[in-house]
């Protein structure tokens, strides 16, 4: 028997359960003995005798109005053949078995795939024509065209062949725009990027890279989207299917994620597609499931700065808050802090838009804004699930941050995130948010704010000889320090070359730089007396913070860090 996903499998039996053919206790029976045995439901219904894949064909059939289907009779001509290698088709058990004139009759096992009628029709451009079989013949069915499909065992190889060949060769047909896809996600994937855009423009469309934060163009994947229109829509489609969209609908942004393969590594993508004028417009976030399992002493910060917020993260009660902008890593600052502290005597329950790595013996919520359940509404529910730790994926209004501050006095562990440029304008943000500032005072015990900076190639820096004195001056460097000071610059190489490309950005991988603003009893006493952002920032200094600024100088210093990058990521004004 073929074995159906759990969306299918569902739909079985709550038509078995409207039917009468399953009691109430039969379910809760089925349902016991399947997580015990590790078998589906259907597969322990069939064993109890309660049913079998006949009588559930059957009354599909007289259910929904659809014929019945008798798939040992069929003779499976070439156009079928055809339509049932569509990935979409297969991943969701649709079983194309007659082509007659404009309509496709597929075999289904399950109600579940009368919603997606107008999928299918999309993506063959016939009219579907409904049919009931069972698990037995749709499986028996399934071997047969696999066995018809070993004559294209060859064009299968020459298609893999092309997978591993340089990103510059022009993949050409139709029939291609799986590899196609697999191979933008091969590429990124080997690149180490972390969104991708897929763009349709007037006249042409492109794919661009975020490499180690910066975007750029990928022109070996331009010439097969100009090539014809129809690339571009067939690519679409196949990140729709991919994600579980529906292929139909162009008229509204669709948000899904999905699993890809790369070797041995499971890579999460975060899918979002959004209509423009031109056509829809693909981006692709990778997560990287790696990401989330890194320890806090690698992540690059000063010795002190590990202290401060290992003191912190082993506090019984208060509040963590990790700010920067999107994309400069605080997801996995906060991931790795929770693994850190995550223990078998803690309780540790996060809400997430969206969850981006599964973390062990951690209660991980996805907060949904679609159906109402907001990270206020989750963090009230977690007050009464009696935890130590509470996660915040991002605090957006004041009932929020009004909810997470008094957790954070009433013995829990608070984490959360907000979008500022720099520690102490956290506070200025939190005021200005209409939260009391004695709330703020009692409550918040350690801000970090964070950037990610591309890292100078080790293999080809060079002294950059366009940084004067002057300069270094302008950045808070001495008169004497300017004079002496000697900065590189990553002129371009192999080593830190990408795509098709023979000539190195002068970057190679990424480095955090942070900064760490201990809440102490002055800036509590600067908070109470609605200091500005700078009075903040000048206490603070008058406690030994260091700045983003002061980390970027040091590593400015150790050559990891070129004058423009410091500039692109640390110049505020």
């Amino acid at each position: 028997m073929i074995r159906l996903d759990n969306t299918s499998e569902q739909s079985i039996i709550t038509m078995l359960r409207d039917n009468n053919v399953l009691n109430h206790d039969q379910v809760k029976q089925i349902e016991t003995l399947s997580k015990e045995s590790g078998k589906s439901q259907l597969e322990t219904a069939f064993e109890l005798n309660i049913t079998n894949d006949v009588k559930i064909a059957k009354l599909l059939s007289e259910s929904f109005s659809i014929p019945l289907a008798n798939l040992e009779q069929i003779k499976i001509s070439k156009e079928v053949k055809k339509f049932a290698e569509l990935r979409y088709l297969k991943d969701n058990t649709i079983i194309p078995f007659a082509v007659d004139g404009g309509k496709i009759k597929v075999a289904i096992p399950d109600a579940s795939k009368l919603s997606l009628l107008k999928n299918i029709q999309s993506l063959t451009k016939l009219e579907p024509e409904l049919h009931a079989a069972s698990l037995k013949e749709i499986g028996q069915f399934i071997v047969r065209l696999d066995k018809g499909e070993k004559a294209n065992v060859q064009k299968t190889e020459k298609i893999q062949q092309v997978k591993k060949k340089e990103s510059a060769v022009p993949l050409e047909v139709e029939s291609d725009v799986i590899a196609f896809v697999d191979k933008i996600l091969n590429e990124a994937i080997k690149l180490e990027t972390s969104d991708i855009h897929i763009e349709p423009f007037k006249d042409t469309a492109h794919v661009r890279f975020r490499v180690d934060g910066v975007l750029r163009i990928m022109d070996q994947f331009t010439d097969f989207l100009k090539k014809d229109p129809l690339n571009y829509n067939s690519v679409v489609t196949r990140v729709k299917i991919l994600s579980k969209l529906d292929i139909a609908e162009r008229r509204v942004p669709q948000d899904g994620g999905a699993t890809f393969k790369y070797g041995d590594k499971e890579m999460d993508l975060r899918i979002s597609i959004m209509p423009t004028k031109n056509n829809e417009r693909i981006v692709m976030r990778l997560l990287n499931k790696e990401a989330g399992d890194k320890s806090l002493d690698k992540l690059g910060f000063a010795d002190e700065d590990l202290k401060l917020l290992t003191d912190a993260i082993n506090s019984p009660q208060g509040m963590v808050l990790v700010t920067g902008p999107t994309g400069s890593g605080k997801t996995t600052t906060l991931y790795s802090i929770l693994k850190t502290i995550n223990k078998p005597s803690m309780n540790i329950l996060t809400a997430e838009d969206p969850v981006e790595y599964e973390l062990e013996g951690v209660g991980q919520v996805q907060v949904r804004d679609d159906i109402g359940y907001t990270f206020e509404k989750a963090l009230r529910s977690f007050l009464r699930q009696d935890p130590e730790v509470i996660l915040v994926g991002e605090i957006r209004d004041k009932a929020t941050v009004d909810i997470a501050l008094k957790a954070a006095l009433t013995g829990h562990l608070v984490f959360s995130t907000l979008h500022t440029n720099d520690a102490p304008s956290s506070i200025t943000r939190l005021q200005n948010m209409g939260t009391p500032d004695y709330l703020i005072s009692a409550a918040c015990t350690l801000i970090m704010a964070q950037r990610l900076a591309r890292r100078t190639c080790t293999e080809c820096r060079v002294p950059d000889d366009k940084i004067t004195p002057k300069i270094l001056n302008n950045i808070g460097f001495t008169e004497a320090e300017a004079t002496r000071v000697k900065l590189v610059i990553g002129k371009g190489c192999e080593a830190c070359a990408s795509g098709s490309s023979k000539i190195g950005t002068g970057y190679k991988g990424r480095m955090g730089v942070y900064e760490i603003l201990k809440i102490t009893k002055n800036i509590k006493d600067a908070i109470l007396r609605k200091a500005t952002t700078q009075e903040l920032k000048d206490v603070a200094k008058r406690d030994n913070f260091r700045t983003m600024q002061d980390m970027g100088k040091e590593l400015l210093l150790t050559g990891d860090l070129s004058f423009a990058e410091y500039q692109r990521i640390l110049t505020m004004d």
